[in-house]
């Protein structure tokens, strides 16, 4: 799976476009949540798995941390199905695939803990 670096954005105090500033927002959110050394990447869209926690969203993009690591990755919002408009909830943990540079997400439900509780 390879993940695509975050572009370079304007210097400070520059005007950025609507989709600069959300993928500015979606890094500044990963390091917050994770920390200064978290790792942040762009998702890959020809294809690609990742699975974890949802930490956050801005307005064209979703933050998902992946692994144990603080790493996490940004997903365009814009590359899901026009009927999953219900984006992946914060605090949830989902699995993201991409094909055919498109997005889709399902929520992963512990299993182990789920046979637990109805024991």
């Amino acid at each position: 799976m390879h993940a695509q670096a975050i572009p370079r954005v304007p210097a400070r105090g520059a005007v950025l476009e609507p989709w600069q500033q959300s993928l500015s927002d979606a890094h500044h959110i990963a390091k917050t949540a994770l920390g200064r050394a978290a790792t942040t990447v762009v998702a890959e869209r020809n294809s690609g798995i990742y699975r974890g926690a949802i930490i956050g969203h801005t307005r064209d993009h979703i933050i998902q941390q992946i692994g144990k690591q603080p790493n996490a990755v940004i997903h365009s919002k814009d590359l899901f199905h026009a009927l999953e408009r219900d984006f992946p909830e914060v605090g949830r943990a989902f699995s993201i695939h991409y094909s055919r540079s498109h997005a889709v997400a399902r929520e992963i439900r512990e299993k182990v803990r789920e046979e637990e509780r109805s024991r």
